[in-house]
């Protein structure tokens, strides 16, 4: 955990931070990307957000996990990245509507690596809020608090924004790969 290294940092100990940041790589580049849906502002974005966290370690106070205050800088960042790119640039589908013909109804032979490509090409067509709340619920397993810690946002936002996810993510699955989404964790 990230957390035993952050009194070493602050003791002047910058090589404990090399810790910090190969423990909390992985997943902030995942929000980050749910977000942003392009993988060199996802980079950049968490690349920020270890620099802001670093500079800012001494206002932690310890309230919550090292974790969740470290996924609301990258959060931050990352909406914060993609109010300054142009509306053309924020949502570009890739036209992967070619693939509904090719996916036929025995979807529950699918391995698990295919499960995961539609189940990400299916987020990376989600609203971004949409998406992150998804990942953050499921993936990250964070309860509705520590959402609403991570994200700033209401605890009703964010029961809204994460029905509105799965609703979204039933219809696009339904829509792209003529998938139900129960059938893929069957």
């Amino acid at each position: 955990m990230p957390d035993r290294y952050i009194s070493q940092v602050l003791e002047g100990d910058k090589n404990a931070f090399r810790h910090i940041i190969r423990e909390c790589q992985d997943g902030a580049f995942n929000l980050a990307l749910s977000v942003l849906k392009d993988e060199h502002a996802a980079k950049d974005a968490v690349q920020r957000s270890f620099l802001k966290a670093y500079e800012n370690l001494k206002s932690f106070k310890k309230e919550s996990l090292f974790k969740t205050w470290f996924h609301r800088i990258v959060v931050n960042e990352a909406y914060q990245m993609m109010r300054k790119r142009g509306p053309e640039d924020r949502f570009k589908p890739d036209g992967l509507t070619n693939l509904t013909s090719d996916v036929n109804r025995t979807s529950k032979k699918i391995n698990h690596d295919h499960k995961m490509f539609y189940i990400n090409e299916t987020l990376d067509r989600m609203k971004p809020d949409e998406s992150l709340s998804l990942k953050l619920f499921y993936l990250d397993e964070y309860s509705i608090n520590e959402m609403v810690e991570v994200t700033g946002w209401s605890t009703s936002k964010v029961k809204v924004t994460l029905h509105r996810a799965r609703k979204s993510m039933k219809e696009l699955m339904e829509g792209m790969f003529n998938l139900n989404p129960e059938e893929l964790y069957s």
